[in-house]
């Protein structure tokens, strides 16, 4: 378990959702965890210290429910605490005190083919692949005293970044620049031991530089956490050289300041895909 240190306490707003939606997934019956650029924060900044230079207040929390009943009954229940109001559109948003954006976003039993779902009289369809596997796999965070939560994991948290990306990278980079942050940062997110360890021949093979390093072992991570399904889909995915130069392209832009930014990003992809090739078998 993790815990949120004390020179990077959060911000006492977000405990009070936190703990809100906490309390109502445990009186529902349901598995949740935090999702999209909070679990990024929480985990980089607020646990292992690295400032990721992009704060958000937006709340994502995954949800396991069982249909659309057990969905309208956690935001009833959000609801019905009065400081939490629907927007109507879209169906998932609702807001703290008319200023906090919080998305809740199902998964499992409303899934009409696998690891995908329509939203009740909406035209718009959801790609919900890993989530299952994100969950199974989510680190408990102690974020205050009384309060324990469940966060994505940075492994799983690349995943749903990866699949994000696969499908709104067209019109919005910010998954590929929170991908990038999470494969640079990953050494310094309690890796550093391993890359001079276990996995001291990840160090050699990326010239010694553990954030190179650092995204081969998140690739290796990610391959022994996720389902055979999932990974075949990650594994296809980035076979695709357009989709995968797109990527590059886009992750070179926010590597400002750097010499030859669209080389670096080649190389966080080439040792992220290399470790995702590090299997074990099953």
């Amino acid at each position: 378990m993790h815990s949120v240190r004390t020179d990077r306490p959060l911000d006492p707003t977000l405990l009070i959702i936190l703990g809100t939606v906490d309390r109502v997934a445990v009186d529902c019956g349901i598995d949740y965890f935090v999702a999209g650029a909070m679990a990024r924060d929480i985990l980089l900044t607020h646990v292992f210290g690295i400032d990721t230079g992009r704060a958000t207040r937006d709340v994502d929390f995954a949800i396991a429910v069982e249909s659309w009943d057990q969905f309208d009954l956690v935001k009833a229940r959000l609801v019905s605490v009065g400081s939490f109001t629907a927007s109507g559109t879209p169906a998932h948003r609702l807001y703290y005190r008319d200023k906090f954006p919080i998305d809740l976003i199902p998964f499992g039993g409303i899934e009409q083919t696998p690891h995908t779902f329509a939203w009740p009289s909406e035209l718009d369809v959801m790609n919900v692949a890993g989530y299952e596997d994100v969950l199974k796999a989510a680190e408990h965070v102690q974020v205050a005293p009384d309060l324990i939560i469940r966060v994505a994991s940075l492994p799983g948290l690349a995943v749903l970044k990866l699949f994000a990306w696969m499908d709104r990278g067209l019109t919005n980079s910010k998954d590929a620049d929170d991908l990038l942050t999470i494969m640079r940062r990953y050494s310094d997110a309690g890796n550093l031991d391993r890359l001079y360890g276990e996995a001291f021949g990840m160090l050699e093979s990326a010239g010694y530089d553990p954030d190179l390093a650092g995204a081969c072992l998140l690739g290796a991570d990610i391959a022994r956490r996720v389902s055979e399904s999932t990974y075949r889909q990650l594994v296809d995915r980035l076979n695709d050289a357009t989709l995968v130069d797109r990527l590059i392209l886009q992750m070179a832009r926010s590597l400002t300041g750097e010499e030859d930014s669209q080389t670096l990003a080649d190389a966080f992809i080439g040792q992220f895909k290399t470790g995702l090739g590090i299997r074990p078998s099953r």
